[in-house]
């Protein structure tokens, strides 16, 4: 079921491709928000959505979809986090107070993911924010 899924998300991604090339920014939109929807985790859907709001110069638009994107990857990287302490439970004491020492986890108790993608995306979501700020003012 799970290749299904991927084959299912490659049609839709080369489709949404295919709309973009030809100019039909709405229609690639939707395709992509439609391949994020079935997985989450599909960086180049949220790259190219995020690309295409910013094309459009709908920051707003483009800061939602850097949010969502974040969120998501937050949610999934604290859900596998959970899924390792309960199966190591007599070695999570130590991994997060290592962890902790080393600077490597938050305030709320989670591990950071020093994802170069989520570093891109959170640079890009300061930039948009003093791009709103600035057009705000004026």
């Amino acid at each position: 079921m799970a290749d299904k899924k991927r084959i299912s998300n490659r049609l839709i991604l080369s489709e949404a491709k295919e709309a973009e090339s030809m100019g039909d920014s709405g229609k690639a939109i939707t395709l992509y928000q439609q391949a994020v929807k079935n997985d989450p985790l599909q960086e180049q859907a949220w790259q190219r959505l995020m690309i295409l709001h910013r094309k459009q110069k709908d920051y707003a638009g483009e800061l939602k979809i850097i949010n969502l994107a974040l969120k998501a990857y937050e949610t999934h990287s604290r859900e596998v986090q959970q899924q390792w302490l309960q199966k190591n439970k007599k070695a999570a004491p130590l991994i997060k107070s290592l962890a902790k020492s080393l600077g490597l986890m938050n305030t709320s108790g989670v591990m950071i993911d020093h994802n170069p993608i989520l570093d891109k995306w959170n640079h890009r979501k300061e930039w948009v924010k003093a791009r709103l700020k600035k057009k705000a003012r004026n």
